[in-house]
């Protein structure tokens, strides 16, 4: 049997379990009052960079941000500068309910839906510090704007991928009676050569989590990294 029928087979007993559990359990998400509080997560400073303070963060419209709203609690977005004048650009999205109609937003859909040409769509394992992250990179292209953009999404306590993996942490956290939260962590700069551009984003990462209290690493690459 090819791997394509034994995937599809998978993901329709996943979602036939998925349907059943909503059925049959009435799972509880974490309350936003318990959620952490990534403005204070994330420092300001580590590793030679800190916060551009010349740089104004562009309020979304009305529209955008009701949206948004539904689907994130918290959102930290914030532009670093280091010495050499290089600008990494980071966002930190926090859900706490990631059941079907919440999903984290994937960003080559959301870089679409603003007009940006998508090249380069890849998978890739980042190493961090003896931790796997497996990240999306992709080169959002508009105009004459060039940003390649590495990014990740977790669920629960792991970092999730595909749709297989999202259903089957849902089912995990619903056979405890839960639901999980979920984050997005996207970084980006400005770049026409998007393997340099990766380059300095993969050291970026790691000076972030290095400069972060090590007991609130797992909060952005998960537990189970």
């Amino acid at each position: 049997m090819k791997n394509g029928t034994l995937r599809c087979i998978a993901v329709g007993l996943a979602m036939f379990c998925a349907s059943g559990l909503a059925l049959a359990l009435k799972p509880s998400h974490q309350k936003a009052a318990d959620a952490p509080r990534f403005e204070t997560v994330i420092p300001q400073s580590f590793g030679g960079w800190q916060i551009d303070p010349t740089v104004v963060p562009v309020v979304p419209s009305p529209d955008v941000q009701a949206n948004l709203d539904k689907i994130y609690s918290q959102i930290v977005s914030r532009t670093y500068i280091n010495g050499n004048g290089e600008r990494m650009m980071l966002t930190v999205a926090y859900g706490g309910d990631q059941s079907d109609a919440l999903k984290a937003h994937r960003q080559e859909v959301c870089y679409a839906a603003q007009g940006f040409e998508i090249h380069g769509l890849t998978h890739v394992a980042m190493d961090v510090g003896g931790a796997s992250i497996p990240v999306t990179r992709m080169q959002a292209v508009r105009g004459f704007r060039s940003e390649p953009v590495t990014y990740w999404l977790t669920m629960g306590d792991r970092v999730v991928v595909g749709r297989l993996e999202r259903l089957l942490t849902q089912i995990r956290y619903g056979l405890a009676g839960r639901i999980p939260d979920g984050l997005l962590v996207r970084v980006s700069s400005l770049s026409d050569d998007p393997q340099a551009a990766f380059h300095a984003q993969d050291q970026f990462i790691r000076d972030l989590l290095a400069g972060m209290k090590p007991q609130d690493v797992p909060l952005l690459i998960g537990a189970r990294s």
